[in-house]
């Protein structure tokens, strides 16, 4: 079962796997509730589910309804590497992580490993896992409310009184650390992980 809510994606996937002769795709959903249909109607024994999901990590709460079941194997797959998802899919029991980016190649391979009944994590996933909860600093805090509360650049210099440069400097640590490719990302790993109380 493929889930994954880009039209483009879904149709790439459904066809380069529907293409390999030890490889049945049993559907395709755009969404949480379809999907937990059609595993019920299907059976599959592998799931390839988008961690985004209508721009939340809605895959990761479809893995979280099935945690602790023997089926399906998940193999949860993302564009961006972000380290607090690779460790929330780890804690919930994904069979495998595997970037977008990765090889048609890479991406078969996997989930014949996974439908094996085997897991697929790298070294460099799970490195990424372990340090994905580390806290930001309580100045790192204060430079992500603002954001939170609609701030630009500018403006969250001006209210914490230091250079322009210096709040673009400690974002682009911030991205890189947590693995999130911009600031509206930033804010909702921020949320997710409750180190922020969002602002609606």
């Amino acid at each position: 079962l493929i889930v994954e809510d880009h039209p483009a994606i879904a149709e790439g996937l459904v066809a380069l796997l529907g293409s390999e002769p030890d490889v049945t795709v049993v559907g395709h959903a755009t969404d949480r509730l379809t999907a937990r249909e059609l595993i019920a109607a299907h059976d599959p024994d592998v799931v390839l589910c988008d961690v985004m999901q209508g721009g939340v990590d809605g895959g990761l709460a479809l893995l979280g309804d099935f945690a602790g079941a023997v089926r399906p194997a998940f193999v949860m797959y993302s564009a961006y590497g972000n380290p607090a998802f690779l460790a929330k899919a780890l804690d919930l029991g994904a069979a495998a992580y595997v970037s977008k980016l990765a090889s048609a190649e890479a991406i078969l391979t996997i989930l014949r490993h996974v439908s094996a009944g085997h897991r697929s994590f790298g070294g460099e996933v799970l490195r990424a896992a372990r340090g994905a909860l580390r806290r930001p600093t309580r100045r790192e805090l204060e430079t992500i409310v603002l954001l939170d509360e609609g701030c630009s650049n500018k403006e969250v210099a001006e209210r914490l009184n230091v250079r322009l440069k210096t709040v673009e400097s400690q974002l682009r640590r911030l991205f890189d650390r947590y693995g999130v490719p911009n600031r509206a990302s930033l804010v909702h790993l921020a949320r997710t992980e409750g180190w922020i109380v969002g602002q609606g």
